[in-house]
């Protein structure tokens, strides 16, 4: 069993060093009898802390380290192990509010498990605030964050709001092949620690904090870009957990751009186009479908939602073929690191599938 003892290092990888932020999470209340280190890595060497977080770095009340260069959100986290030894590392990010009690509930989990592996805490998201957001939670790309509220225990979360036993990770990091504004590593490291330890992470609702809508909520991209760089990336490191699927929309439009001098010869070139266009047209109807049925009604909520996964698609098809890898073509990480069949699939593949078929049917002999 992995001993246990009152020592907590808390890491903040940051790049702005925003007051209004850290602050607060700095000046957070504390259980009596536990020792607390903040440990601040800047990856950003142009920086210009304030007057109160210098203060609170010469008075040794937080540990302060602007890296030299820009070095990555893995590397800075890997920093600020390296220069702890609590028992405990908590990683928090730099424009989360954390609620209150945070750090009391942390303690009292790890009192309730002492041999954990680690904790998941709860990250909240504010309330939809326009048709983008309502599409990011329609899309699912927020559900990771908000694990704590629907498992008991899971294999992985976002370094946003989650603990790490130092000894459950012995030597393991998280790993540099990864996009470095983040995006796999937080899956990797984890999954590691838990099949390393044959053992899961503890989600801890109660210890809460809220993130903000990134972007303000404005429509964005890159980001869901990156996820889907980092889970081209974790293909390879955890093969006995991947899968064949459908194709998804990015994966269609290739196969149906390469099918062009068949259409060429056979069919028309018209037809081609049909089907060109018809491949973003039914993801998004299929995707305001499923956003209806969640409540979010606005037409305007399939088109972002179909943008958003093709983003995440595209950044994992380009990252496959840029690594030489085609053999991944078409496969998938089943992201809960539980052993699934060779080809899955769920009903709303099934249904546009079967939709596209009908297609291609109608275009061959219409």
């Amino acid at each position: 069993m992995l001993m246990s003892s009152n020592s907590i290092d808390i890491i903040i990888p940051s790049f702005r060093l925003d007051e209004q932020y850290l602050l607060p999470l700095f000046h957070l209340p504390k259980p009596a009898g536990w020792r607390f280190n903040y440990y601040v890595i800047v990856d950003n060497p142009t920086v210009q802390p304030g007057q109160e977080i210098l203060r609170l770095a010469a008075s040794g009340e937080i540990h302060l380290f602007i890296n030299p260069e820009n070095l990555g959100a893995a590397e800075s986290r890997n920093k600020g192990i390296n220069a702890g030894s609590g028992d405990w590392m908590l990683f928090l990010d730099d424009d989360i509010v954390a609620d209150d009690d945070i750090l009391f509930q942390y303690v009292k989990a790890i009192e309730a498990h002492p041999g954990s592996i680690g904790f998941i805490g709860l990250t909240d998201f504010p309330a939809p605030m326009n048709t983008f957001t309502r599409a990011l939670t329609a899309a699912g790309l927020t559900s990771i964050f908000t694990i704590a509220n629907r498992k008991d225990e899971f294999m992985w979360g976002v370094t946003a709001n989650m603990m790490y036993n130092r000894a459950a990770m012995q030597e393991l990091r998280f790993s540099a092949i990864f996009p470095k504004s983040g995006g796999g590593e937080d899956v990797d490291l984890p999954a590691q620690i838990c099949l390393r330890n044959n053992a899961r992470f503890i989600c801890v609702k109660e210890a809460r904090a809220v993130h903000p809508w990134w972007h303000d909520g404005q429509p964005h991209y890159k980001r869901f870009e990156r996820y889907g760089e980092g889970m081209a990336l974790l293909l390879p490191r955890f093969k006995q957990f991947t899968w064949y699927a459908f194709p998804n929309p990015v994966e269609g439009l290739l196969l149906v751009l390469l099918s062009a001098p068949l259409f060429f010869l056979y069919l028309s070139w018209e037809k081609w186009v049909i089907l060109l266009l018809a491949i973003p047209l039914i993801d998004m109807v299929i995707n305001y479908i499923r956003a209806y049925g969640m409540g979010f009604r606005e037409l305007k909520t399939g088109y972002y939602m179909t943008l958003l996964r093709c983003s995440n698609e595209w950044g994992l098809f380009k990252t496959i073929m840029r690594a030489g890898k085609p053999g991944y073509f078409l496969k998938r990480i089943n992201i809960d690191f539980t052993r699934p069949r060779h080809f899955r699939t769920n009903r709303w593949r099934i249904i546009k599938l079967v939709i596209y078929l009908l297609l291609i049917a109608a275009l061959i002999f219409i």
